[in-house]
């Protein structure tokens, strides 16, 4: 069973959105406040099924805030107070319970969904809530049912979607490890087996009552004796823990129970079909994260859902995967299946490629290397009179001439890009030819700009040349047997550094820079 699309309406930023998903891994990635930690919740809540949890959340935080301002500022009638759902449309699954058109679409297919609605029993009690002159919204006046699309209720006991979360932001919260103890507890045991356990507990207890503590009875006053709690929250899966080499994960450090908790889940994917993992890389040290990446690709069982602002795990678990989100536009998804394979294995191996800026950008310069990237900034402020951050703008580094791996990208999410690169001592042949397309303005979104004049033939050329007494007497030392520019080609970096520190108040911006500045910051 694997969830094949979701169906937010008015839930938290979300008024209306469908979110198709793959039956395998899914990775949503977007900037903060984009919601993507909103459609795990949402998935975990309606999964569940538990009323007492969407209560501990609270049903306002949940509700769209926009939604309900409008409301409040209408003429405020029964009819139109909005309702929230949720729903979950499943695929690999042929359980009758699950079947029917209880949906928003309309159409026979299997499904759950979360509904939050007026109580329509407490309609006169609503009515006169809403025509007090200080009203506020009834959300207490609202109940909550989770249903199939049959149109069978269910509940934390009868669940239909077994599914955990695993949120790294949560690791020392109390309420979060106990929860997935639980449901570690549920998964490993059949239902006889937790009915027996839970009853050796229970008789366990009364034993040490009997054993230890009923002898010491006769010291407290008369009708009085010890006892154990044995309900509510001294329950069996409250008590329980779960050990590594002896010791409670509970004890282990942060990052050590992020590994534990994820590896443990991968291992239960016959029982739990979906695992959501909550920016995984949090509390993870390189190494960490590289082996739970490992443990990921090797599952194939399960439908995985990750948010992250990881690039490495982005990139690593294959960008066609990603699902990209953006607070800008919280009614628009957009999958990021169109990438090709051959550049999607690129930068499953390609370092440091920072891809998460990249598709999150308004605006991007693309550099080949670290000088063109320390320099950009001062750049910026002298042809712009303003930093590239107050501009909107983003620069990237690939690090080479892999430009046309972003541009692949850029050309469909419509991101406004320049890139900046050597002519190399040939305009002709590595600008206008490897660039075709992009020269003659097929997509007006990107340019290319480099320097015409192949003399000019790289960065640090350019900047000799229109800056040579400034780089003369930086790097003009007796000791050094190399030029000043041979100086400069030999350490780009370090020379980048130095004429940002020493000269950025005077530098002059090579002219195809200066244009690149002028046109990516429309």
């Amino acid at each position: 069973m694997f969830i094949r699309k979701i169906k937010l309406h008015n839930y938290r930023r979300f008024k209306d959105i469908e979110i198709p998903f793959k039956e395998g891994r899914n990775i949503l990635v977007g900037d903060n406040e984009s919601g993507k930690s909103s459609v795990l919740e949402s998935i975990d809540l309606t999964a569940r099924g538990s009323r007492h949890r969407v209560e501990d959340i609270g049903i306002a935080t949940l509700f769209n805030v926009d939604v309900i301002r409008e409301f409040m500022d209408s003429d405020r009638q029964l009819t139109n107070l909005p309702e929230l759902y949720v729903e979950l449309y499943l695929g690999n699954t042929v359980e009758e319970g699950l079947y029917g058109n209880i949906n928003s679409d309309g159409v026979v297919t299997y499904g759950i969904r979360m509904l939050f609605e007026p109580d329509l029993l407490l309609s006169h009690q609503t009515y006169a809530v809403l025509q007090a002159s200080n009203a506020s919204f009834p959300f207490e006046f609202y109940t909550i049912s989770y249903t199939t699309f049959s149109g069978e209720a269910y509940n934390g006991y009868t669940k239909k979607l077994k599914t955990i979360l695993l949120d790294n932001n949560t690791i020392g919260n109390e309420y979060a490890l106990n929860d997935f103890i639980s449901t570690i507890y549920a998964a490993t045991l059949d239902p006889v087996e937790q009915l027996t356990t839970k009853h050796s507990y229970g008789t366990s207890k009364v034993l040490f009552k009997d054993n230890a503590l009923t002898p010491f009875d006769n010291k407290l006053p008369d009708g009085y004796s010890f006892a154990v709690k044995n309900t509510g929250k001294n329950c069996l899966e409250n008590d329980l823990t779960i050990q590594l080499d002896g010791v409670p994960i509970t004890e282990k450090g942060t990052g050590i129970q992020c590994v534990v908790k994820t590896q443990l889940a991968l291992k239960r994917t016959h029982d739990i079909p979906v695992i959501m993992l909550e920016e995984p890389e949090n509390h993870l040290s390189h190494l960490n994260m590289r082996k739970m990446i490992d443990d990921i690709e090797r599952n194939n069982q399960a439908q995985i859902f990750i948010s992250t602002h990881s690039d490495l795990i982005s990139t690593r678990l294959d960008l066609r995967n990603c699902i990209l989100m953006n607070s800008a536009t919280p009614m628009r998804t957009t999958a990021m299946n169109f990438i090709s394979e051959d550049t999607a294995k690129f930068f499953m191996k390609a370092p440091d490629n920072n891809m998460l800026q990249f598709v999150l950008a308004n605006k991007v310069i693309l550099v080949e290397g670290d000088a063109e990237f320390i320099m950009m900034d001062a750049f910026c402020r002298r042809v712009l009179n303003h930093s590239l951050s107050e501009q909107g703008i983003d620069v990237i580094s690939v690090d080479g001439k892999s430009f046309k791996r972003y541009l692949e990208i850029a050309k469909v999410l419509k991101m406004r890009v320049a890139v900046i690169t050597d002519n190399d001592g040939n305009y002709d042949e590595n600008i206008t030819a490897a660039y075709q397309g992009y020269m003659d303005n097929e997509f007006d979104n990107i340019k290319i700009y480099s320097e015409l004049d192949n003399e000019r033939y790289t960065f640090e050329v350019a900047i000799y040349r229109d800056n040579q007494t400034a780089c003369d007497e930086l790097f003009e030392d007796g000791r050094r047997t190399l030029s000043v520019l041979k100086y400069m080609l030999a350490n780009k970096a370090e020379a980048a550094y130095k004429l940002l520190t020493e000269k950025s108040d005077t530098i002059v911006t090579p002219q195809y820079i200066k244009k690149a500045l002028e046109w990516v910051s429309v």
